[in-house]
């Protein structure tokens, strides 16, 4: 699946957290792991794929419907399997082979066709090559799942987690595949299982030791749920008196426009865990998305106290500041949006913040470059490329800003 077709969600907590886990495996495979990167889809389905490079893009789903951070690890472990043999490269020079197998032959099966008189001995060279040669990419196929595995069970074993997880995995397909007519299957789509993969992967799971219980997981699944299901569903769900069950009342709550009662479950972890800056963040969001500005500021400021350069969360204090529609604040929210877009250039609303900042100082030239930027990072290529080219007269020929305006002239647009 391309990246371009799927819908991404950015959480602070989320990215943190899970990246974490990506780089203990990373050191295993001695793949650097500042190189580690996960990205969160939202997609209900079990599904975890790289697409390229060394960034695993993972469902929603998948934590929705794990019960331990085994299967997490297993999925992640796995997928850096892929990366580490190069699965990705080959399996499209392997498809790429398998296309022109099929091309040649269908081009023989026509010419013998026409010189023989016999469409049906064209016909049968077409379908016997279109079949070989898909075979032969199935094969390859399975070939780099089964290495994929033998990473995954190293990587497992040595970080001490069970192989239980890849089996609750594929229990939790099977009881999706039971409840939808349509069976679910995205990861068995993606990752096709055979006779002897099971076999392999049997040998390790039969007496694996007991899944592991990990907070930061169940954090993490509480509050996708949280924000994913209705409302009553996870009040049912979460009635128990520990931080995740609270965690996800809190955002249930929330959901339900009952501010007041979410706020009251927040204080109470806020109390328990003065420094949790995901607290903090949560509380800030509320409360910029409900119009409480100052109340935003303050739990923002303190979120990026506890956890300083996290680019989330210092767009979101910046966007505070700017709500307030006051010229000091303005400049107080630049240099974070200035920090931000620095470690994230494609994060497009830093960006059109950026530009509102410069307004608030009269530095409309510096804005205009900042809605350049936007503009590239919302994927308006040609409205970017446009609007630099007007504006590259205006700036110096030595300075930084005329070089990137002229970088973003050269790029070519993928849609081309």
């Amino acid at each position: 699946m391309p990246a371009t077709a799927v819908s991404i969600i950015r959480d602070a907590e989320i990215e943190e957290t899970v990246t974490g886990w990506l780089k203990s495996i990373f050191r295993v495979v001695k793949l650097p792991p500042e190189h580690a990167e996960v990205v969160l889809v939202n997609d209900s389905s079990i599904n975890a794929f790289v697409a390229g490079g060394q960034t695993i893009f993972v469902h929603t789903g998948l934590f929705t419907n794990a019960s331990s951070i085994d299967e997490i690890m297993f999925v992640l472990s796995h997928e850096t399997g892929h990366i580490v043999g190069g699965h990705i490269t080959r399996g499209i020079t392997a498809m790429e082979r398998a296309k022109t197998t099929t091309l040649v032959s269908t081009i023989l099966g026509g010419i013998l066709a026409v010189a023989t008189g016999r469409p049906d001995a064209g016909i049968a060279i077409m379908i016997g090559s279109q079949g070989s040669a898909m075979g032969q990419f199935l094969t390859y196929r399975q070939t780099e799942e089964s290495a994929a595995d033998r990473t995954a069970v190293d990587v497992m074993k040595q970080l001490g987690y069970s192989m239980q997880g890849f089996t609750n995995i594929m229990k939790s397909l099977r009881r999706l595949e039971r409840l939808n007519d349509e069976s679910d299957g995205g990861y068995l789509r993606t990752h096709p299982m055979t006779q002897n993969r099971v076999r392999d992967l049997d040998r390790f799971t039969s007496n694996a030791p007991q899944v592991k219980h990990d907070i930061s997981f169940e954090r993490i699944k509480a509050k996708l749920i949280g924000f994913m299901e209705k409302p009553a569903d996870v009040l049912a769900h979460y009635r128990g008196n520990t931080f995740v069950d609270k965690y996800a009342r809190a955002i249930a709550l929330y959901q339900k426009h009952e501010l007041d009662k979410s706020f009251k479950i927040l204080d109470e972890l806020i109390k328990e865990s003065p420094h949790d800056p995901y607290l903090y963040e949560m509380k800030g969001q509320f409360s910029l998305e409900k119009g409480f500005i100052d109340q935003a500021i303050k739990n923002y400021e303190q979120a990026n106290r506890l956890k300083p350069n996290q680019p989330l969360i210092e767009i979101a204090l910046a966007q505070s500041y700017l709500e307030k529609k006051d010229k000091a604040l303005a400049e107080k929210a630049l240099p974070l949006l200035i920090q931000a877009t620095l470690d994230e250039p494609d994060l497009a609303l830093g960006w059109r913040l950026m530009a509102t900042a410069y307004n608030y100082q009269g530095k409309d030239l510096h804005a205009d470059y900042a809605m350049v930027e936007y503009e590239r990072a919302s994927d308006k290529l040609s409205a970017a490329q446009k609007r630099a080219k007007k504006l590259l007269s205006k700036f110096d020929e030595e300075s930084l800003y005329y070089q990137r305006l002229q970088d973003i002239i050269s790029l070519k647009d993928d849609k081309d």
